[in-house]
């Protein structure tokens, strides 16, 4: 029987019973300047069900204190403690949490979000525990707490590699500052979990002495979803950003138009207002006003399922992720999915077409995937039902969690006692290959 252990998870999620739980400004003089700007006011909304997700798996583990230090942006007191279902929840007031900073000087790291890192490191002190697991560098607002801590293991799950050279292909903006600390973190903290080939071959670049073990994050079960008639042929629902494809899939879009007059496509997600500017000029360029609807991302995140199953088919081509949690979700859901061949999405493919697959860019491809399956039902529910049969298959929640748990206990005997890492929890290239 492993002995009892005191984790800290240092992450950044919401949900809405967790906000039910806390004390929250309605951000009324924020939002009255930002209407008279011309600006989208401030929601509270549902944000990385992973994290939501791992959770309730780790209410089950009863060798497990669970500790989760996170921001919340809105919070009225600077810190608000409680605890729930058998979890420790420790929320704190972010400073400027979602505004990118110019970086400073080499080696000023350490005069970055001084209060974030005061209030974080003085919650570890106060709970002791025997591990701390950094979930996400991308994010410098929590990610640069763990800089600062000493004589405890850090294991750090990659929800993605920021500082990918590829990045610079794909993205609209790339904040410096959130590159340079993320490097330096590689460089400072030796346990890692990732889910991917390609997070584990950046992180071994930029620190070739760091132990990588596996780490599949528990996935989003759509809640019962009512039926109900399709109003659009696609569907579209991530960030908008030029790295989720959106782009591409509008100029798709466009060459599926000459075979289908009356195509629609809902794009569901937010973005600045500049940037949508943008896709709505491309898409009146293309003459698509009239086939193309938006919709805001929706605060509480089963709200959006039961959005997009009015839609017949997820197209859904990212162009920098492993197994995009969209594509689980829309697998979840029942609906076909187009995507595109990243490092991760052949793997759906294993044991038969469970998606359609194009070569990032490749629009042509992407717009004849789009027809084939919006003129053939029969393939639809083929890959649809061999979609769901491999993910039921490969990602199961509670051994996911019950292997994360494996990494701590691991982590903890190499770092204190010098115990080897065992060969079954290390990150397997015969499992994971070059697509």
């Amino acid at each position: 029987m492993d002995k009892n252990i005191r984790v800290v998870w240092i992450c950044h999620f919401s949900n809405k019973e967790i906000r039910s739980k806390i004390p929250l400004s309605k951000r009324k003089l924020i939002n009255t300047l930002r209407t008279f700007l011309g600006r989208s006011a401030y929601k509270y909304n549902d944000f990385a069900p992973w994290i939501t997700n791992q959770i309730k798996e780790f209410e089950k583990f009863k060798n497990i204190e669970l500790h989760v230090i996170a921001p919340m942006s809105g919070m009225k007191p600077l810190l608000y403690n409680f605890k729930m279902r058998g979890v420790f929840y420790h929320f704190f007031k972010p400073d400027l949490p979602f505004i990118h900073m110019t970086i400073p000087a080499k080696g000023k790291f350490q005069s970055m979000f001084l209060k974030n890192r005061f209030m974080v490191n003085r919650l570890i002190k106060r709970i002791k525990p025997d591990i701390v697991n950094l979930i996400g560098t991308e994010n410098p607002y929590y990610s640069i707490t763990a800089l600062d801590i000493k004589g405890i293991p850090v294991y750090v799950s990659a929800q993605t590699v920021f500082s990918n050279p590829i990045r610079y292909q794909y993205s609209n903006y790339i904040p410096q500052l959130n590159w340079e600390l993320e490097l330096k973190i590689h460089a400072k903290i030796r346990y890692y979990g990732c889910q991917g080939r390609m997070h584990r071959d950046l992180i071994i670049q930029h620190n070739p002495e760091a132990i990588i073990m596996k780490n599949i994050f528990p996935i989003e079960i759509p809640k019962q979803i009512k039926q109900c008639p399709k109003k659009y042929d696609y569907v579209f629902f991530a960030g908008l950003a030029k790295q989720k494809g959106v782009e591409d899939l509008i100029e798709a879009l466009s060459l599926v138009k000459k075979y289908k007059s009356d195509v629609t496509l809902n794009i569901v997600g937010t973005c600045q207002q500049d940037y949508k500017n943008e896709l709505i000029s491309k898409i009146n360029a293309l003459e698509l006003t009239e086939n193309i609807i938006f919709d805001d991302y929706f605060p509480v995140h089963s709200d959006m399922h039961q959005h997009i199953v009015q839609s017949r088919i997820a197209v859904l081509p990212v162009k920098i992720d492993i197994i995009p949690s969209s594509v689980i979700e829309a697998i979840l859901l029942g609906l076909p999915v187009i995507t595109y061949k990243t490092s991760g999405t052949p793997f759906l493919n294993k044991d038969g077409q469970s998606v359609l697959l194009g070569e990032i860019g490749d629009i042509e491809t992407l717009s004849v995937n789009m027809i084939n399956l919006l003129n053939n039902p029969g393939l639809s529910e083929s890959i649809t039902e061999n979609a769901k049969r491999i993910v039921e298959k490969e990602f199961n929640n509670t051994l996911s969690s019950k292997r994360i748990v494996d990494n701590y206990y691991a982590v903890i005997n190499h770092y204190f006692h010098g115990v080897p890492i065992p060969e079954n929890l290390l990150f397997n290239l015969e499992e994971f290959p070059h697509y």
